[in-house]
């Protein structure tokens, strides 16, 4: 009898981690591919640029995603006929199984100016940006591999997280053109 109860707990443990739904995270396998370009507009290149994809429930918003566990992705080393690419593989989409819609997103930022998305976009001088969200379904394992791919990710273009230079106050501004007034009338 415990032999039957230690055999039914692993079967189920096992059935329960099967349970997650998966997607090829992977740009360069979609026609066209969808490519991330800097803030230039040049296709991004870089190992120091990273990609990770967030995942919430169908119509999710933005602020609700959730980073998938798996480590951020690296951008392609400068010399790539892949420009625009990130070295990708199979993410899980814990607590989603197939047939689920899932609300998706994949956010870029380059690693020299934090370790996540947040810490980065935060700083002065980073590119960081942001697919548009899109929508995903859970594909069922017996599905073909195409079926992983991320159809509705499109392209999109990093931006620089310049420094905010303080505009001039309207009292400021009034001072100035009262000042010149003052000037002109004397003369």
């Amino acid at each position: 009898m415990k032999k039957l109860l230690a055999l039914t707990s692993v079967v189920l443990a096992s059935s329960a981690a099967f349970a997650d739904g998966s997607v090829n995270f992977n740009n360069k396998d979609l026609t066209p591919a969808p490519l991330v370009t800097d803030a230039s507009g040049a296709n991004l290149v870089g190992t120091n640029y990273k990609a990770q994809l967030y995942f919430g429930a169908a119509n999710a918003t933005e602020s609700s995603l959730t980073a998938v566990a798996s480590a951020a992705k690296s951008f392609r080393v400068a010399t790539t006929t892949l420009p625009g690419t990130w070295s990708g593989g199979t993410a899980t989409i814990a607590g989603f199984s197939a047939g689920d819609k899932v609300t998706l997103q994949v956010r870029v930022w380059d690693s020299t100016f934090g370790a996540d998305f947040a810490t980065a976009s935060a700083a002065v001088g980073a590119q960081y940006g942001k697919s548009a969200l899109f929508t995903y379904t859970i594909p069922a394992p017996t599905d073909p591999p195409a079926a992983l791919l991320m159809t509705g990710l499109t392209a999109f273009q990093l931006k620089l997280n310049t420094p905010n230079v303080p505009e001039p106050s309207t009292l400021a501004l009034g001072a100035l053109g009262l000042g010149a007034l003052l000037l002109r009338r004397r003369n």
